[in-house]
């Protein structure tokens, strides 16, 4: 590999319009001015400045003191710092969300940093004072649109490199080196020292990657994705599902695209559309394994996982093959509780239904289960009956007959009671 330190040449400064863009943004602008040596622009946002792509995030190695540099910076610019390592890392979290980090080097100089990090393309620093360095052609690698590591041996220092590899190749849509895929499933083991919500983070960003089954897949073939969720059977009939997820999304009428608000974040970062391929991804034949999985997913997460796999029980159960009974669907949606559009995609894509049709019924069982021909209190009057959890099965009986049209109206509401309640 090609020596780092050999790389600092006042040929390798950085085009003018890059320094340009660079320092026109506000922060930059101030940080270069209060250190003005030994500080660098790293990782991520070097990269995507090169990519044409301005990023919201930032990343700063100093050669000293970045806790000083960091909390000047939250008060100059409005932010709150909050250390992440005592005395190597702190992160000023800013009012319009976006992130700054200050790192100490990871070495004695910059070279040397750079040495240690995880890709090539996230391997290049920028300063003032040297323009653009790249000691490991990551921009020969960001132009050929690959992910390679700088040094296998780096995936020992933090084992989430080897999900962070796939995380970034979606993101990107890059491919990667083929030696460094050889080495993700060599050190894929490490992932069991990882804490379970630093996976999470990594696996949410790739679920709600509109890339996310190509490189789940390769994750699958690479053998960790079963290191992930600690298992083998199932996780391939999983990608299948997503598979034609991408294929349902490529092809779903626009009126129910703009109606589901797939993009729309439930928690922890992950969108309807990600927990949608999440749940597809640990559907099998023993029901979901989420609690197997070495990812910490919020209440709302795990609730709506339960929801939705509690209903495909109900439907997978039934052996159909063109249309779901009322009746059953009606039963379906009730289990799947606030995750009805979530269910009705599920039912599509899992059992071939239509989906128009399954969102037409999606429609009208939450028309009926919002706006009941009867509520509760007015069965109590009505039956003259005290509150109790009978209300609760008359409402949900009668809702259950509106949603088949067996009845229309409040008078009709009332007869049926009278009937079936008497």
């Amino acid at each position: 590999m090609k020596n780092p330190k050999s790389s600092r040449k006042p040929s390798g400064r950085n085009p003018k319009h890059i320094s340009k863009k660079i320092l026109s943004d506000p922060v930059n602008k101030w940080v270069f001015s209060v250190l003005k040596s030994d500080v660098f622009l790293v990782g991520g946002y070097v990269r995507d400045i090169l990519r044409g792509v301005v990023s919201r995030d930032k990343d700063y190695a100093v050669k000293n003191a970045p806790e000083d540099i960091a909390k000047q910076a939250a008060k100059k610019f409005n932010g709150t710092c909050i250390p992440l390592k005592e005395e190597s890392t702190y992160r000023v979290v800013l009012k319009n969300k976006n992130i700054l980090d200050f790192s100490s080097f990871q070495g004695i100089t910059i070279e040397e940093d750079l040495l240690r990090r995880d890709f090539t393309i996230n391997a290049i620093a920028w300063s003032p004072e040297t323009g653009i360095l790249d000691p490991f052609t990551g921009r020969s690698d960001l132009k050929n649109k690959i992910v390679k590591a700088v040094r296998v041996n780096n995936f020992l220092a933090d084992p989430l490199r080897v999900v962070r590899a796939y995380r970034i190749a979606a993101e990107l849509g890059f491919g990667i080196e083929q030696n460094t895929r050889v080495n993700l499933k060599r050190f894929a083991k490490g992932l069991v020292t990882i804490s379970p919500e630093r996976i999470t983070e990594e696996m949410f960003k790739i679920l709600k990657n509109k890339n996310a089954a190509a490189y789940l897949n390769e994750c699958c073939n690479d053998g960790v994705l079963e290191k992930i969720f600690k298992k083998k059977d199932g996780l391939e009939s999983g990608l299948r599902l997503l598979n034609k997820f991408d294929f349902f999304l490529k092809n779903i009428p626009k009126k129910i695209s703009v109606s589901l608000g797939l993009e729309k974040e439930i928690s922890q970062g992950l969108t309807k559309k990600g927990l949608i391929r999440l749940a597809l991804l640990l559907i099998d034949k023993e029901g979901h394994a989420l609690k197997k999985c070495r990812l910490r997913v919020s209440r709302n997460i795990h609730n709506a996982v339960e929801n939705i796999h509690a209903g495909y029980s109900i439907a997978a159960s039934e052996k159909i093959f063109q249309e779901i009974p009322r009746e059953r669907l009606f039963k379906i949606f009730k289990t799947a509780d606030e995750q009805v559009y979530e269910m009705s995609i599920i039912l599509a894509v899992a059992l071939g239904l239509n989906a128009e049709e399954i969102f037409k019924r999606a429609q009208e069982y939450l028309r009926v289960k919002n706006k009941t021909l009867l509520n509760g209190d007015d069965i109590q009057r009505f039956l003259n009956i005290p509150p109790g959890y009978r209300i609760g099965r008359i409402l949900s009986a009668l809702q259950e007959a509106q949603f088949k049209g067996y009845i229309k109206t409040k008078a009709e509401a009332r007869r049926w009671i009278t009937s079936n309640f008497t």
